[in-house]
């Protein structure tokens, strides 16, 4: 189960397998929470693999994630400067390459891939810093 902790917004935590499993549902309710506070943020994930953790779902919830995700995609793109994926192993970041394009289309807000959590403070700290909201670190603007 995915879980967001906002404690050091615009810095949110994302993690796939600490904690009680909570449902889908309050996933959705605590995502939405971020978006109503309509600042922008970046999520930094750990934990399970990103891709399993995705591949996870049934078809129901397969369906229900893609439903939700169409009907906040907008306030996604102005939101999510970007989901940043910790992953020390260079063999998995250059594996999720494909994955990246996939998440980036379903949630409207790109996923890029540090290699340390000092990394991904450092990229986080970029994006919330840049007026744009599709400019990612390393390139022109």
């Amino acid at each position: 189960m995915m879980l967001l902790n906002a404690a050091t917004f615009p810095i949110v935590r994302l993690s796939y397998d600490q904690g009680p499993a909570g449902t889908a549902d309050e996933a959705f309710a605590a995502f939405e929470a971020l978006l109503d506070r309509a600042a922008p943020f970046v999520i930094i994930g750990q934990g399970a693999n990103a891709e399993t953790a995705e591949h996870e779902h049934d078809v129901g919830e397969q369906r229900k994630l893609a439903l939700w995700s169409k009907k906040h995609k907008p306030r996604l793109r102005e939101f999510v400067k970007a989901l940043i994926y910790v992953e020390p192993s260079r063999a998995k970041r250059l594996g999720m390459r494909a994955f990246q394009i996939v998440s980036e289309k379903f949630w409207g807000y790109p996923m890029l891939v540090a290699a340390s959590e000092a990394e991904a403070l450092e990229m986080a700290n970029g994006l919330l810093k840049s007026p744009s909201p599709s400019r990612r670190p390393g390139e022109a603007g």
